[in-house]
């Protein structure tokens, strides 16, 4: 039976030319082009004895991918991560490690080389969804291209290759195909395009890149209202309803094949930093946004710079907003050429309310959103929001494109006696507009070229020329195609070639190798002194004054847990909020340590028995014991990872077992702090006995205690629901401890203590994650037939 559908085919006039007069550009060129042109950009991160450089990336979250593919090589689904921050749940920041991509990556590569594997694989979807999205508005095959092109390279996801940001690219550049998808579905009213909607968004959440996710889904919502109303379904109530439960169903299968992220994280939400129902304030909320001034960057990215010549007002900026000379000319060509084209003031309409969002708290209409829109209060950085601004940007200037080639073709119809090679009139606006487009750069230019430097560093001088050379060099092919100087394939030919030059040239500076990560993350003096030390103690890496020699980036970050060594912090970014609270924190930021620096009780009862640093201290509870590229200093009040205490204090506050620990005389060794609904009972008396590690897996921790009455076992490891303990085979009870560690009750004897870490929400979120992918995965193989039997004359029963 077949589907009900809307319209059968997109809606324009936007044709190839039958007598080959313009260039038809077929989907498997496209790709070919795309996906070849993203292999060539991020080869020398593919290459032997190379490493892709991103800050936060080696810094962090390169270790946690390195830990996940090891876990999964073991055939273990990672759980718990142990070594950062006191440990917390994978599912609190799995970053994109259930991406299927890097899944299938994985298999195949090292771990070093999954993130420009994966590049290759979102760019190349990023200019070919760019390029769907266009046909299925109706424009020319060529047309889509060239917007496919500008898609693919713009500035704003190329640039956040630098940071290693994939989480943030891999859902910036399924944007276009969403869109796609969506607009398709509606159109037709076929339910393979809302598959395909539900598979976009999975991936995208799959990320855990959730704020990224949540711009793209309204915008998703925003332009499947728009095509609702666009195809007339709201005087269709029969099609509306149907549409809508395909368009709700595909967000609903979305967010259940990203369950094996989600479902185990609704329980962690309000146990993360981020989790409070108002957020953490508005101006945490509108910090990072982009500073009004910075809109230019569309154009100039040197007026305001980025990286080392960065002037703005944000502390840093490691990313550009440039969307390349070909869309800014076309955009400014659209007001006369595309003005009564329904889609090209929709993304005008949506640029604009998503450059509102990107200023942030540069723009009141922010204050407006922050009380509005759900989840807004928990997010930061709305700046990262603009890559729906860079995808409107190229969708109208893809459009204005088509308008012109029109124009274009429908003035050599009507004059079939002019030659091919004769040229033919220019329109007056398209003269004024594309003049007006370049004086517009050269003056940007000059503005841009007069900035003063950074730190006495120089201005960007007649760097700031390059957009207005290339703004030059672009309205000249459009100005020489247009009066028909230029044959259609050269013309193609050249303002493809412009526009990737123009863009790489620009994203060039965001993209860096270094070498692999047995040399860049070599074991150093002070990771060689720490793995070689007894037992399973906990370090804590001070900041380090500007200058030191101690293994930059890997100082402040995840780089000693390559070397099975435990940090009490980290670079993670979602840890458990109650951790933060025991280190201290403050409303400005996640932690600022100052009961580990005020209270040597917070410290001894963490099991922080190493200090890294990079200055001398003069402590009488500090050892120095080891001096090199940095100095190691042992805490001689340091409890182990596991020890008994004879008595128990128990609190019915959230915040109780703190003060109690701030209190004069509070001593670990002796008093535990318990959160219970029924506080243990122990007898009272001198305590003889001892606690041992004897296994120490991620998910896994034995401890055999020996003890002459009873007593509590203190486990200082983070405490989450989800840990089971067993003694002697027998389950008892977790009890929080000190605010955010495991207890356990004992008695009088000998026992063996199991931890195991099981998170049934994990468990089944895996299993509806693989079946659901699997079922995709023979949906989209049932498609490829199909369309096979079409290619081959068969009737299609489906």
């Amino acid at each position: 039976m077949k589907t009900a559908q809307h319209t059968s085919a997109p809606p324009s006039r936007g044709r190839e030319v039958a007598d080959g007069a313009e260039p038809g550009v077929s989907l498997g060129l496209a790709a070919a082009v795309y996906f070849g042109l993203a292999l060539l950009y991020f080869l020398p991160a593919l290459l032997p004895g190379r490493h892709i450089y991103g800050t936060d990336y080696l810094v962090g979250s390169y270790f946690v991918h390195e830990f996940f593919s090891e876990r999964f090589a073991a055939g273990e689904l990672p759980k718990w991560l142990p070594y950062i921050y006191g440990g917390g749940p994978m599912f609190a920041n799995p970053g994109s490690a259930f991406y299927p991509v890097r899944i299938l990556a994985d298999l195949f590569l090292p771990t070093s080389k999954l993130f420009p594997a994966m590049y290759v694989v979102q760019f190349g979807l990023a200019g070919l969804g760019m390029y769907l999205l266009a046909l299925e508005l109706g424009t020319r095959r060529w047309v889509a291209f060239i917007g496919g092109l500008a898609f693919q390279f713009t500035g704003i996801t190329m640039s956040w290759v630098l940071a290693g940001h994939e989480g943030r690219i891999i859902v910036a550049t399924f944007a276009p195909i969403t869109f796609f998808f969506f607009h398709r579905g509606i159109r037709t009213g076929r339910v393979a395009p809302f598959v395909g909607a539900a598979a976009a968004i999975a991936f995208s959440l799959l990320t855990f890149q959730i704020q990224n996710s949540y711009y793209l889904l309204v915008g998703a919502l925003i332009w499947s209202v728009f095509c609702l109303w666009h195809f007339g379904l709201f005087r269709r109530p029969a099609a509306l309803g149907r549409t809508l439960a395909l368009g709700l169903g595909a967000v609903a299968v979305a967010f259940l094949l990203a369950s094996v992220n989600f479902l185990p994280f609704l329980d962690y939400v309000e146990q993360s930093p981020r989790g409070g129902e108002g957020g953490r304030g508005y101006d945490y909320s509108v910090s990072w946004s982009m500073p009004t001034a910075e809109v230019l960057a569309v154009a100039v990215p040197e007026q305001a710079g980025h990286l080392e010549t960065y002037r703005g007002s944000n502390p840093m900026k490691l990313h550009t907003e440039y969307v390349g000379a070909t869309v800014i000319a076309l955009f400014a060509l659209g007001f006369a050429f595309s003005r009564r084209n329904r889609y090209w003031w929709f993304f005008l309409g949506l640029g604009v309310f998503f450059l509102t969002v990107a200023l942030g708290g540069n723009t009141p209409l922010y204050r407006l959103y922050y009380e509005l829109l759900p989840g807004t209060k928990r997010f930061r950085a709305p700046s990262i929001s603009f890559f729906m601004v860079s995808l409107s940007l190229v969708a109208m200037a893809t459009l204005a494109l088509e308008s012109l080639a029109a124009r274009w073709a429908e003035a050599r119809a009507a004059r079939p006696a002019l030659r091919r090679d004769e040229p033919g009139e220019v329109p007056d606006a398209a003269k004024w507009i594309l003049a007006g487009t370049v004086a517009a750069a050269f003056l940007l230019g000059a503005a841009a070229a007069s900035a003063p430097g950074v730190n006495g560093a120089p201005g960007p001088g007649p760097v700031a020329f390059r957009f207005a050379v290339f703004m030059a060099a672009t309205a000249a092919i459009l100005w020489f195609w247009l009066r028909g100087s230029l044959g259609a394939r050269a013309f193609v030919a050249l303002l493809a070639g412009v526009t990737v030059l123009d863009l790489w040239i620009v994203d060039r500076k965001f993209f860096e190798t270094v070498p692999p990560p047995d040399e860049t993350f070599a074991a150093d003096d002070v990771a060689n002194f720490l793995r070689s030390q007894p037992g399973r103690d906990r370090v804590w890496v001070l900041p380090f004054p500007p200058g030191a020699t101690y293994r930059g980036q890997a100082g402040l970050g995840n780089y000693l847990m390559r070397f099975d060594v435990d940090l009490a912090g980290g670079e993670h970014g979602n840890q458990l909020q109650r951790y933060n609270e025991f280190v201290g924190t403050s409303g400005e930021t996640y932690v600022d340590w100052r009961n580990f620096l005020e209270n040597p009780v917070f410290m001894d009862a963490a099991n922080v028995r190493y200090l890294v640093a990079g200055a001398e201290f003069q402590d009488p509870r500090l050892r120095e014991v080891h001096r090199g590229s940095a100095l190691v200093y042992e805490n001689l009040g340091a409890l182990p990872r596991a020890y008994l205490v004879p008595q128990v204090v128990h609190t019915e506050r959230e915040d109780g077992a703190l003060e109690l620990m701030k209190q004069p005389g509070f001593d670990p060794r002796s008093t535990a702090v318990v959160n219970a609904d029924a506080p243990p009972q122990l007898s009272a008396g001198p305590l003889q006995g001892d606690a041992r590690v004897v296994s120490y897996e991620p998910d896994r921790v034995v401890v055999r205690t020996r003890q002459d009455r009873d007593a509590l076992l203190v486990l200082a490891d983070n405490y989450y629901a989800d840990w089971k303990a067993r003694v002697d085979g027998r389950e008892v009870p977790i009890l929080r401890t000190n605010h955010t560690f495991r207890g356990v009750v004992l008695g009088p004897g000998e026992h063996d203590v199991v931890f195991t870490f099981e998170p049934a929400d994990l468990r089944t979120g895996a299993i509806v994650y693989f079946v659901g992918m699997a079922l995709l995965a023979l949906y989209a193989l049932f498609l490829l037939a199909r369309w096979l039997r079409t290619r081959k004359g068969e009737p299609s029963h489906a």
